[in-house]
């Protein structure tokens, strides 16, 4: 029987992934004076998405070493990497404190089933990779702090997804089995990281990550919502079904 219902947060509850995709993209085409355009950084995005931040610039880095060294051949690749992040962090922040920017953002239909889950006494959590700083604000903004009996960021684990840490701890938290738990992600990542802590896992993908969530095979297709209008009732029938 189902207890619980985990979701990820950037792409899931609110597309912060578009955003975190765009500050990656305006911060290396700015470092690279335009060599790495912008829409060559967003192209690249969607294979980083659900990765820990380093992940993420690491990744990056590596795509796009050879302009960055041309501008920065006096510094270490860990230096560059720490001038990307402090560069794509400021454009993140502006656009995090935007309330009327982030709130375009929300996934409506992801949120609604995090409410009626509230409601209906399952246990809600959040797991996310974001900091918990960025995270605690983009919570606040979609005013569901109330309805979270946990909240698990990248500062609360040591190995991040696609490792299984984050929700083996979500379970000894909430004191459950991992076939009580629902997953809700976007990413594949994400989703290899709730299979790897034996949860029950659905994806309800999003423009960035739709194509390799169905190109890596990890997931039967019924597990798999494009239409996040189908969520809620593609949840509740499985969690009826399998009481």
């Amino acid at each position: 029987m189902i207890k619980a219902i985990i979701f990820d947060l950037d792409g899931t509850l609110v597309q912060t992934e578009i955003l975190k995709a765009e500050s990656y993209a305006q911060a290396i085409q700015i470092l690279t004076k335009g060599s790495v355009s912008r829409e060559m950084v967003l192209n690249s995005f969607g294979k980083y998405v659900g990765l820990p931040r380093a992940g993420v610039v690491r990744g990056l880095f590596e795509e796009y070493k050879d302009s960055l060294s041309e501008h920065f051949n006096s510094l270490s690749a860990e230096a560059v990497q720490e001038r990307i992040i402090k560069s794509r962090l400021a454009i993140y922040h502006q656009m995090l404190n935007d309330k009327k920017l982030l709130s375009s953002y929300f996934c409506p239909y992801n949120l609604g089933l995090l409410h009626s889950a509230h409601k209906e006494d399952f246990r809600t959590v959040v797991a996310t990779m974001s900091h918990r700083a960025e995270a605690e604000k983009v919570i606040g903004a979609m005013g569901i702090s109330g309805k979270l009996d946990i909240i698990l960021t990248s500062d609360d684990i040591v190995q991040g997804k696609p490792d299984p840490e984050i929700y083996i701890k979500v379970k000894e938290l909430l004191k459950m089995h991992s076939n009580e738990c629902l997953v809700i992600e976007d990413s594949v990542n994400g989703i290899k990281a709730g299979l790897a802590a034996g949860m029950h896992v659905f994806a309800v993908t999003n423009q960035i990550t739709r194509s390799q969530v169905h190109s890596s095979n990890i997931l039967d297709p019924y597990f798999i919502i494009d239409d996040a209008k189908e969520l809620s009732k593609r949840v509740y029938n499985f969690i009826e079904k399998n009481k």
